[in-house]
């Protein structure tokens, strides 16, 4: 009962009508052929030639407008770092290898209408993704989250054999301007989240962990080679002013200058010492590097300080390193570091030294010839926490590491070989 049998099946199928079905399977590949193809319509090939034609346009304009009106490199040093070289004719399997990369990045940074177009992207993106980029801390305090700056200062990421390497490098350059009867010093301005680690969110804040820098300062000094640790010295100045900008990566006037005066008084000459009351005046400054990443230039400022001193006259050296001067005799200071020593230091080393000296340190990779070209009397190795960690050998340093020629070498996208193993060597 209720059950139908397969000659009544088969009966009632044979009278009922053909479904839709079979011909969703049946053979089009004749279909497919090219003479089965239909024209396609003189408004769809008008359509079609607009749309290639407004295409070109768009992907042609960048490149217009950086023939016509490039950006300029202002922009670039204000991010904190470098603008990219034009690449080099390649003169072996190597250079070869590293070329692409190098037109990529020389590209990326000349690119025209470059503001415009990480404007429009920041507009867009930051609906969808926020602050990805940006943590926000206690008072509006904007800590980077690029180049693992948080994680570094907490002690979350701890990459022992790069610190290693460094070491062995600074040690190295320490003995040779030594045997040179020159002074070295090893001075490297920290991050803002590892001077004003309670602004930071709890989760970000570091609990007795040792960092790189705690790492750093204890090989040199076993090794010892002279170090100034300006953690310590800035933390004790935060009563006295802002030491870092709040929406900037960078910091101020103030806080470069308690790191000089701590420098020059380890460096033993505590009288090129200079008072803040008397170098520095209230300044409103807007914007900042971070506020550029979340697309707020223009609609946020703080409170800062600029300094009053004068610069001097600057004397070009390639890469867009430079001489400053006021041509009057005096010793000669080569600082190698970053953004964070380009335009602070010269200015007050200039009230007693003879000339300034800024070279960029290219992640280890400067061109040591320098030294035997220029001859100062004393090197400060200043690059900031963040990027201290070697991707390259300095070119023509005379005692190179094993199997690292004389000439500047990629050694990984980011780290040396020593130290790649590294990259998973992060505390959870």
């Amino acid at each position: 009962m209720g059950v139908r049998s397969t000659l009544w099946t088969s009966r009632a199928a044979a009278r009922s009508p053909p479904v839709g079905w079979p011909p969703l399977y049946k053979d089009r590949s004749c279909a497919r052929s090219l003479g089965a193809a239909r024209p396609s319509s003189g408004m769809l090939r008008r359509y079609r030639r607009f749309f290639a034609l407004a295409a070109f346009f768009v992907l042609a304009a960048p490149l217009v407008a950086g023939l016509v009106d490039p950006d300029g490199a202002a922009s670039i040093l204000m991010e904190g770092r470098t603008p990219a070289l034009a690449p080099t004719a390649p003169v072996d399997s190597a250079s070869w290898v590293r070329l692409p990369k190098q037109i990529d990045a020389y590209l990326q940074d000349h690119i025209g209408l470059r503001l415009a177009l990480l404007h429009a992207h920041r507009e867009l993106s930051k609906p969808l993704f926020g602050s990805y980029q940006v943590l926000m801390g206690r008072g509006g305090r904007m800590f980077y989250l690029g180049n693992e700056m948080v994680l570094q200062s907490a002690g979350l990421v701890m990459r022992d054999r790069a610190v290693a390497h460094l070491t062995d490098l600074l040690a190295q350059m320490n003995e040779e301007l030594r045997a040179r009867g020159i002074r070295f010093l090893v001075a490297p301005p920290p991050n803002a989240s590892s001077v004003y680690t309670d602004d930071l969110p709890l989760r970000a804040q570091n609990a007795g962990r040792p960092t790189e820098y705690d790492l750093l300062m204890s090989n040199l000094a076993a090794k010892g080679v002279p170090a100034v640790d300006l953690r310590p010295v800035l933390k004790a100045a935060r009563p006295s002013g802002a030491l870092f900008y709040i929406h900037d990566t960078h910091w101020s006037f103030r806080g470069a200058l308690m790191a000089y005066n701590a420098i020059v008084e380890a460096d033993s000459h505590p009288d090129w010492r200079l008072d803040p009351n008397s170098v520095l005046v209230p300044a409103v400054r807007k914007g900042g590097d971070m506020a550029k990443i979340l697309g707020l230039s223009d609609k946020i400022s703080e409170k800062t300080e600029k300094l009053t001193l004068p610069y001097g006259r600057k004397i070009p050296l390639p890469d867009n390193d430079f001489i400053e001067t006021f041509d009057k005799p005096g010793p000669k200071i080569l600082i190698l570091g970053d953004s964070l020593t380009l335009d602070f230091f010269p200015p007050m080393l200039l009230q007693h030294v003879g000339s300034a000296i800024w070279v960029h340190h290219e992640y280890c990779g400067f061109d040591w010839r320098l030294i035997d070209e220029i001859r100062p009397d004393e090197v400060w190795w200043m690059p900031g926490e963040r990027v201290f960690l070697c991707q390259h050998w300095p070119i023509g340093f005379p005692k190179a590491a094993k199997g690292v020629g004389e000439e500047k070498s990629t050694v990984g996208p980011d780290w040396p070989p020593e130290a790649v193993e590294d990259q998973a060597a992060v505390r959870k």
